[in-house]
């Protein structure tokens, strides 16, 4: 049992957040759209704290945590970075389950990517 709440809501109006990716290619957002559990990577602690965020990918709303988190570890966030607007009815949802401005995003890989509107690179 999770020694937090997660309230898991569905995406029912447009929400623009940020994540790294590899690339502009759709291979490279759908694969940035992949949780750590379908990857194959090993949990981040907090998600041994509930399984269901092994299953997430995480997206902030603030453009610069990404860029710095990616500037630190370009090899696990990413080189570029995804403007993605996650739209209702595709069955999207969102939990707050870290920082502020941190959310966890759960849904299927090749929709996530779909709503990415945006795709630039960061400065390393």
């Amino acid at each position: 049992m999770s020694d937090f709440p997660i309230v898991m809501v569905g995406v029912t109006t447009p929400v623009t957040l940020y994540r790294g990716c590899h690339g502009r290619e759709m291979s490279h957002l759908i694969d940035a759209m992949r949780s750590n559990y379908e990857l194959g990577i090993a949990p981040h602690p907090a998600a041994r704290r509930a399984i269901a965020l092994f299953m997430a990918v995480s997206m902030f709303e603030d453009v610069d945590v990404v860029r710095r988190n990616a500037q630190r570890r370009p090899d696990r966030i990413g080189t570029h970075l995804a403007t993605v607007e996650l739209r209702p009815g595709l069955g999207i949802c969102r939990a707050d389950t870290a920082s502020r401005g941190h959310w966890s995003i759960w849904g299927l890989p090749g929709q996530l990517a779909e709503c990415v509107v945006d795709v630039i690179p960061i400065d390393l």
